[in-house]
């Protein structure tokens, strides 16, 4: 048994549990910093309860086979696709949109669920075949079109674009011929009409205005002006946790979700700011590596995947925090307030987890 847990400990990839905890202690540092003068402490309580949860559910993940999601990936494709239908048909709506459901003490986002059940479900697609043709893709665009349609009529366009990220990382790393990408490309410029046409007004107005906030200070150019002048404020050092008034006097909206890097750049400054994307640099080079070790193709595409999704995050929520990138509502990964969002990610992680130990060839047996 002792000898057991020494290989365990010994072949366990530590970064993929250090990082996440540095980013939990981070998140609950920047939210105490958020709500410290409201009092809204519910939030960093809440968080602290979603990282335990977060964290136990990573482990059992990291100890289950990966290859079990396989053979089950159909399955959990249309376990997505029915909570997907069951938040239009049922689903809470706030700030205009319908994606939770009310489950009494945990609001279920199923858009944050699918995106880890889709791209199980892509893996185990073409991992099961192993070249891309005319015929496979087209299946594939079919089984892909549904869940995208019901996650942007929520609507929910980050979810949307971070989905299609992790397709995109999957088909690169399939290496499909030239002339794919060429009809990917035109797939793209023919339907980017029809999907802004059925944009929502304020969808639109976060996409322009990035380009020229100043046009209007006080309305759609407003989130993107208090965020630069947050993270411009931190400085050098920050004004630390208790002394970043930016986000403490609300000035930053939604300072807890979407501009939770400004209210953590605020307060540590353009050290910390680049202390954290390296620790999300890291993370990524580290998923990168371990699916271009893994052992089987399911295990390769499902990390390509993950690592394309959580890079795409990641750049368009910092770039929107810096504005660089438009607002869309694309949550931090591990650093945004949210139960659904760090639950899935954990599962995510601890998928890859498992990945890497069994490529390492560890048995819990």
């Amino acid at each position: 048994m002792k000898k057991a847990k020494k290989r365990i400990g010994v072949m366990f990839d530590w970064s993929l549990v250090i990082i996440p905890v540095l980013l939990a202690a981070s998140s609950l540092a920047t939210l105490y910093s958020i709500t410290s003068i409201s009092g809204k402490t519910d939030l960093v309580i809440n968080q602290a309860i979603y990282f335990v949860v977060s964290f136990i559910l990573y482990f059992l993940f990291a100890a289950m086979d990966y290859k079990v999601l396989k053979s089950l990936s159909w399955y959990l494709y249309l376990l997505g696709l029915i909570l997907l239908i069951f938040v239009e048909i049922f689903g809470k709506t706030t700030f205009g949109s319908s994606r939770w459901i009310d489950l009494g003490v945990f609001q279920l986002q199923p858009s944050e669920l699918m995106k880890f059940l889709f791209i199980i479900f892509v893996a185990a697609y073409f991992s099961s075949r192993p070249k891309v043709n005319p015929r496979s893709v087209s299946f594939f665009l079919f089984f892909s079109a549904v869940p995208l349609f019901l996650i942007f009529r929520e609507p929910d366009l980050g979810t949307t674009l971070v989905v299609i990220a992790a397709v995109v990382a999957i088909l690169i790393a399939m290496k499909p011929p030239k002339k794919f990408f060429y009809g990917a490309i035109a797939f793209v410029l023919i339907f980017s009409p029809i999907a802004w046409h059925y944009m929502k007004p304020y969808q639109k107005q976060r996409l322009t205005s990035f380009v020229s906030p100043e046009s209007d200070p006080q309305g759609s150019g407003y989130n993107v002006i208090q965020s630069k002048i947050a993270v411009g404020s931190g400085g050098l050092y920050g004004k630390g946790f208790s002394g970043a008034t930016q986000s403490q006097l609300s000035f930053l909206p939604v300072a807890h979700i979407d501009f939770i890097f400004s209210g953590f750049a605020e307060a540590t400054g353009f050290l910390g700011s680049i202390t954290l994307v390296f620790l999300y640099c890291y993370l990524l080079f580290r998923i990168f590596s371990i699916a271009i070790t893994s052992r089987d193709d399911f295990g390769r595409l499902y990390s390509y995947s993950l690592g394309g999704l959580l890079a795409f995050q990641i750049m368009v929520n910092i770039g929107m925090n810096i504005g660089l990138a438009p607002v869309t509502g694309i949550p931090l990964p591990l650093m945004s307030y949210g139960g659904t969002s760090l639950v899935v990610v954990s599962m995510m992680l601890g998928v890859l987890q498992s990945i890497y130990l069994r490529r390492k060839g560890l048995s819990f047996e």
